[in-house]
Formats: C-alpha cells, sequence, structure tokens
C-alpha cells in the first residue's frame, strides 16, 4: 500500500486524493521528513528520507564494523561486498518454513505425530509469524545451522512449548491430538510478549 502511494505521488502526484496527501505526509513523518510535500518536492523528500534511513543512521554501526577489519583487509572486504553479495547474505538469515522444519530421528509415534502438527503449522505462518516463532524458539532473528526438539508429557494447563534458546532447543509436550492445538496454543504464546521475557523456569 505506501509503495503504490509513493510510486503514484512520484508519477502522478496531481491525482492524489486528500486523503492519500494525509497519508503520505504521515508515512514521510515517520522516516523525519515534515516538510510538506508537493509535486515540486516530493522526490527530493523520498531521496532524503532513503538518504537518512540506507545512510544516516547505519553509520554508526558501519564505523563500529570498520573497527573489527585489520586496516590491511579493509580494502579487499568492501571491494568483495557487493550489494548482490550483501543481499545475498540477508538472504541467507531469513527463516523460512524449510529451514525451521523438524528432522529428527528415532522418535516414538506420538512425537512424530506431534512433529507433523507443528510442521503444519509452521508451513502456514507468514515472514513476520516466522520471524517471531525464530525469535522465541532461538533468542535471534538469525536462522541457526539447526533447530533441536525435545518432548515431555505435560498436559492440561501446564502444556506449552518451552524454549531453550542457549540451545536452540525446542521442548514439545507429545500430548497433542491435532495441529489445530498445536496452533491454537503456539500462537497464544507467539502473540503475548511475556513469552519472550527469559526465565528459569
Amino acid at each position: 500500500m505506501e509503495r503504490a502511494l509513493l510510486d503514484k505521488a512520484m508519477n502522478d502526484f496531481d491525482s492524489l486524493t486528500s486523503k492519500q496527501h494525509e497519508s503520505l505526509q504521515s508515512l514521510l513523518g515517520s522516516f523525519g521528513m515534515y516538510a510538506v510535500p508537493r509535486k515540486a518536492n516530493v522526490r527530493q523528500l523520498l531521496i532524503g528520507s532513503a538518504r537518512h534511513q540506507l545512510l544516516d543512521q547505519p553509520a554508526a554501526f558501519v564505523e563500529q564494523i570498520k573497527l573489527g577489519i585489520p586496516q590491511a583487509f579493509r580494502d579487499v572486504f568492501w571491494s568483495v561486498l557487493t550489494l548482490s553479495a550483501v543481499d545475498y547474505l540477508f538472504r541467507q538469515q531469513l527463516p523460512t518454513p524449510e529451514k525451521v522444519q523438524a528432522a529428527e530421528e528415532h522418535l516414538r509415534q506420538e512425537q512424530l505425530n506431534c512433529l507433523y502438527y507443528l510442521d503444519q503449522f509452521i508451513c502456514r505462518l507468514d515472514q513476520d509469524e516466522l520471524d517471531l516463532f525464530l525469535h522465541f524458539v532461538t533468542g535471534s532473528s538469525v536462522m541457526p545451522d539447526k533447530i533441536s526438539f525435545t518432548f515431555n508429557q505435560l498436559a492440561g494447563e501446564l502444556r506449552r512449548p518451552i524454549a531453550h534458546t542457549c540451545s536452540n532447543t525446542l521442548e514439545l509436550s507429545s500430548t497433542y491430538s491435532s495441529s489445530q492445538e498445536l496452533k491454537r496454543e503456539f500462537m497464544a504464546i507467539l502473540n503475548n510478549t511475556v513469552c519472550f521475557q527469559m526465565n528459569m523456569v
């Protein structure tokens, strides 16, 4: 929706409705651009916003990266770190259902059923929900090499997925009887910020 609005502002500014003008001003304001957008300045406002988001804000982080690269290697490092290389590295770290899905051996049938329900749940998550799932299980938004699974017999009100973020391990009850049960309990966790607080229970 925002992209369509910006495309329209860039290519056919005069056709924007008053509501779209307000939305455009709010959108630019959320990125620190408080000037009133007009046909004559909208392109410069977008360029200024992009510069602020893509260059100015990350500048301090880039300086910290530079501290970890010996001076003799900096030219080589930046010469091979092309935009396509950065994009590739970024995409490799994104969670996908295929990367997150369970693959464990030598399990009892009820445990295999539980992993099947979990796989069904994971396949239906959108990207934001998948990010939350990964954050809950690992404590990070970066995909680890592997997520491990263990099982318990918790049932009733005690039953809930338990994350061991130090070892990227998800502990599940093997008492689930359907994917709907697992989905209901897992979504209650992903939608509750308290569940992302670390404790020793």
